[in-house]
């Protein structure tokens, strides 16, 4: 999960890392995964070559992973090798890095998501070819197994992959200095040991790991909650190592990349350090909010433990990765999709013109939509010419979504509340009926970008 980061910070290191080639790449395990997924042998060719024809590099599909095992250094905090045996991916994200390099989207996959397991071999045995959870994939034939399963839910040919450890993504989040959480409720689980009060808390080492694992005292419960919360965690690490203070440090950056390449399993072309650092290179100007994170949309299967992907709902996530197109898609005003119902969404309407009754015509506009409507009155000024939206930056989504209704400006006021402000100008026409991103059918739990905050419920 935090290995994307990893790469990205590692842009700046430069000659750093050349002096440290050897020792970095020997901490590197290489699994060649071709004879899994069908593909030609795999060579550490370079992977972050420019495309004589285009000019551009070629769009770049990683698989990152994330064993559950309990072998290993630093693996046992979770319950010990000889009572958990075996592994499974505890979290697996498809990362698709745009050819321009300026864009990303990460595609966390259920581990309760219920698949036709593919037909793997694990010491030259078949196995697989039956249904069962995503997560059992990498038990069956290791990552390979796994690869060839995002293969078969996304119909994309996929040939690299990452693969972290408990032990690594410890050593990984200490090495960063600790990452910033945020829980709205104080949190005791006795399971994890995650002891946390309300509010921001530096976590790290075997605290961070108990964030991002624990399951019964976060959320409602379920995989997709916690998927919501690694993905939280998950931005707040880009945004820690994309800062100046850790990437013009290059001992921090040196300390950051010993760690993750400690335990790192991957593919021959991302096991050679040169294709690494060429590759951190190539991805000098991803930003944070360029980097899109959505879980694939799912619904219940109806035994109360797994869930099934959605594959009408998915296909357009998968499409936008083939043909390298951004997502969410822009609609015809080139504005993104909207993720909040206006039933979510409570405002005040404020008439800020001279004409008489506008608040009282607005807000029953706003309500026909579905808006939940709070004090309807006058503005201290009637000379307002711009219609304008504020709302607290805290619900900056759902304000969106109240924006793109009213063609309003907007205008973030910190610590305002959950209920926005609609103040009428003289520019307002009507309101307009809103898209939103259906989330509700098939329970997609989330779009969001790496830019954005978030506090665990």
């Amino acid at each position: 999960m935090v290995l994307a980061a990893a790469i990205l910070g590692a842009t700046l290191v430069g000659a750093g890392v050349n002096l440290l080639l050897g020792r970095l790449e020997g901490n590197i395990t290489a699994v060649d995964v071709s004879e899994q997924v069908g593909s030609p042998s795999q060579a550490p060719a370079p992977i972050a070559a420019v495309d004589e024809t285009t000019g551009t590099y070629a769009p770049l599909n990683v698989l990152l992973m994330g064993s559950d095992t309990r072998s290993g250094k630093g693996n046992g905090g979770f319950g010990s090798a000889s009572k958990i045996t075996g592994q499974r991916s505890d979290t697996t994200i498809l990362l698709h890095v745009s050819a321009d390099r300026k864009s990303a989207i990460a595609v966390s996959i259920p581990r309760d998501t219920l698949i036709t397991l593919p037909k793997c071999k694990k010491d030259g045995q078949s196995t697989g070819g039956y249904q069962g959870r995503f997560n059992e994939a990498i038990q069956l034939g290791g990552p390979g197994c796994t690869l060839k399963a995002v293969e078969e839910l996304s119909g994309l040919e996929l040939n690299n992959f990452m693969l972290v450890d408990f032990g690594g993504f410890k050593r990984i989040v200490d090495a960063i200095g600790g990452v910033e959480i945020c829980v709205s409720e104080a949190v005791n689980d006795p399971l994890s040991g995650l002891v946390l009060s309300k509010g921001k808390h530096v976590v790290q080492g075997e605290e961070a790991l108990a964030f991002v694992r624990a399951r019964k005292t976060l959320g409602d419960g379920s995989d997709t909650s916690r998927i919501r919360r690694q993905q939280a965690f998950l931005s707040s690490l880009v945004r820690s190592v994309l800062s100046s203070g850790t990437l013009l440090n290059p001992a921090t950056m040196l300390s950051i990349l010993d760690a993750a390449t400690q335990s790192l399993t991957a593919d021959p072309q991302l096991a050679n350090i040169q294709n690494l650092q060429d590759l951190a290179l190539s991805m000098k100007d991803l930003k944070p909010n360029n980097i899109t994170f959505v879980t694939i949309p799912w619904y219940p299967s109806g035994d109360g433990a797994t869930i099934l992907a959605s594959k009408k709902k998915g296909a357009p996530i998968w499409d936008a990765i083939a043909n390298d197109t951004p997502w969410p898609p822009s609609g015809g005003t080139g504005e993104a999709l909207l993720k909040v119902q206006p039933e979510m969404i409570r405002v005040n309407v404020l008439n800020g013109t001279a004409t008489k009754g506008m608040a009282k015509k607005v807000a029953k506009q706003l309500s026909d939509q579905g808006f939940r409507i709070g004090d309807v009155g006058n503005a201290d000024t009637s000379t307002v010419t711009t219609t304008t939206a504020q709302y607290d930056p805290r619900w900056d989504v759902s304000a969106k979504t109240l924006i793109a209704a009213t063609d309003a400006a907007g205008e973030p006021i910190k610590k305002s509340g959950q209920t926005m402000t609609l103040i009428i100008g003289s520019d307002f026409t009507a309101v307009t009926p809103v898209e939103i991103t259906d989330l509700a059918e098939d329970r997609t739990a989330n779009i969001n970008t790496g830019d954005e905050n978030f506090c665990a419920q």
